[in-house]
């Protein structure tokens, strides 16, 4: 899903437009007028004639198309002040950078960047699921660019913790071996899309979160598994009732954070049945 250089043109010019998630790309400019021939270019003007002339004899743009394209050079895709859809946002390949632009270093965000993760309800009943909300909030009074993974889709995976720290919604034992046509696909390649909050700004991502526990997938759906997402899972009834703490692994990349990656990896305290 690489970009094409148009797509890149769009996403360097709109990356300051004001915050409008998942805008259209600008309209093609109106050619210009044909040049007068040599002729015409040199009989010398009358007294008296309007000038605006050549104005006037211009091709004259269809109704309401300059005010169209006005609208839409407003938009951005790929940032503002309230990104309602980050993950409509990311997925576009209009936000993916080219490799040469992309960051070689990780930056720290964590005087800039206020992650918060909220639940919908504050008890979930076992084998139900729940709406989970991420906000990002950008703290500083400069534009934050933000860098996601795509491989070809971002991906947001959910992990549930007791409050010890042991992993209750994991397959038990270790992952079956993939189907040979599966393991010697050729994997997608990563894409690095990036969106730029305004200085106070947000980007809000809604995700659902079902309260079960897996197991590994049989061999047959194992065939239709995607490469380089390693073996998939499948519901293996309700997690048990009790305190937990739930954490999404997210695609967010290029910041400084501690081992416990608080900033690429947000959490929540859920309780299941109580």
């Amino acid at each position: 899903m690489k970009p094409t250089v148009i797509q890149t043109a769009v996403s360097a010019v709109f990356s300051l437009a004001l915050p409008v998630c998942g805008g259209k790309t600008p309209a093609p400019a109106t050619p210009s007028a044909v040049e007068p021939n040599a002729a015409e270019t040199a009989k010398p003007a009358r007294a008296g004639e309007d000038k605006n002339t050549e104005k006037a004899n211009a091709p004259a743009s269809a109704p309401g198309e300059g005010e169209k394209a006005g609208a839409e050079a407003k938009a951005s895709p790929c940032g503002g002040a309230d990104i309602r859809d980050l993950l409509a946002a990311i997925s576009q390949s209009a936000c993916e950078l080219p490799e040469e632009k992309r960051g070689t270093q990780d930056r720290d965000v964590t005087e800039l960047l206020e992650i918060k993760m909220t639940s919908d309800a504050q008890h979930i009943a076992p084998g139900s699921n729940e709406t989970i909300t991420i906000t990002y909030h950008n703290k500083s009074k400069a534009e934050l660019p933000l860098d996601f993974v795509v491989d070809p889709e971002p991906r947001f995976d959910f992990e549930l913790y007791t409050r010890k720290g042991v992993r209750v919604d994991k397959p038990a034992g270790a992952a079956p071996p993939l189907p040979p046509a599966v393991a010697s696909a050729a994997t997608p390649e990563k894409q690095i899309a990036r969106i730029t909050l305004a200085p106070q700004g947000t980007a809000k991502l809604s995700l659902t979160w079902d309260a079960v526990k897996y197991k590994w997938a049989s061999k047959e759906k194992a065939k239709g598994a995607a490469a380089g997402h390693g073996y998939p899972r499948e519901p293996a009834g309700p997690v048990p009732r009790g305190k937990y703490i739930l954490r999404v692994v997210t695609p967010l990349v290029g910041i400084h954070e501690g081992s416990d990656h608080e900033m690429s990896q947000p959490r929540i305290p859920i309780d299941v049945g109580m």
